[in-house]
């Protein structure tokens, strides 16, 4: 595939979603499926449960977005290919995508910015498997890894650009930006209202220091 095949002219939530969802058909990724067959086991742990509980049933407490559209959980291509234009990728990056789901950004990566590398970070086995699959099929030399964000040892992987999505609650958003390097220089790509928030009423050493690129889903900050 090539940068083209990631563009969407519809730029509508509803048409960057039908767009994505036709380029995971054309990869071979078996989304729905998977999310169904999650969704049914959460249920059966929690009867009763809704959105916000099903994904702490099935992962010891950790909101993993269960019974979600699986195209709400994830980043639109397209969205994608315009986060990495903006970002300095004019030579070599080590890009970290914390609560990377299927890998889409590494997907996209791969075309945009070939020489970068890729490494994403997931709770859910189930979804880390799934783009293991498809990275070993696209031959991609890239990792997409079994990961809770939320294990008080986690640590924060050295990267130029870190990916960080509302994964889960603000509690543990809050401990990831936490870890972020301070006396290094990075940019982050925060996505979502939860983060965003968080990064400029907690964080002005990256939300008043360095430039910010503010859109309409996304904002990207640089330390330093």
């Amino acid at each position: 595939m090539n940068r083209e095949d990631f563009e969407c002219l519809d730029n509508t939530p509803e048409g960057r979603g039908d767009h994505s969802r036709k380029i995971d058909e054309r990869l071979g990724f078996q989304v729905d499926q998977i999310e169904a067959e999650l969704l049914e086991r959460a249920r059966k742990l929690r009867p009763g449960g809704h959105l916000w509980t099903l994904g702490q049933g099935l992962h010891e407490g950790s909101q993993t977005w269960i019974g979600l559209d699986p195209q709400v959980i994830q980043t639109p291509y397209a969205e994608i290919v315009e986060i990495l234009d903006l970002l300095d990728l004019k030579c070599s990056k080590k890009v970290v995508d914390l609560g990377a789901g299927y890998g889409r950004m590494g997907i996209v990566l791969n075309v945009v910015s070939p020489s970068s590398s890729f490494l994403g970070l997931e709770l859910v086995i189930e979804r880390v498997k799934e783009g293991q699959r498809i990275f070993k099929n696209l031959s991609l030399d890239a990792e997409l890894i079994e990961q809770d964000l939320t294990n008080d040892e986690f640590e924060l992987p050295i990267a130029d650009i870190y990916f960080l999505y509302d994964f889960g609650e603000v509690r543990h958003i809050k401990k990831i930006l936490d870890l972020l390097p301070v006396d290094k220089k990075f940019q982050l790509v925060a996505r979502g209202k939860g983060s965003q928030s968080l990064i400029d009423h907690k964080f002005p050493w990256l939300s008043d220091v360095g430039p910010v690129i503010r859109k309409e889903n996304f904002s990207i900050y640089t330390n330093l």
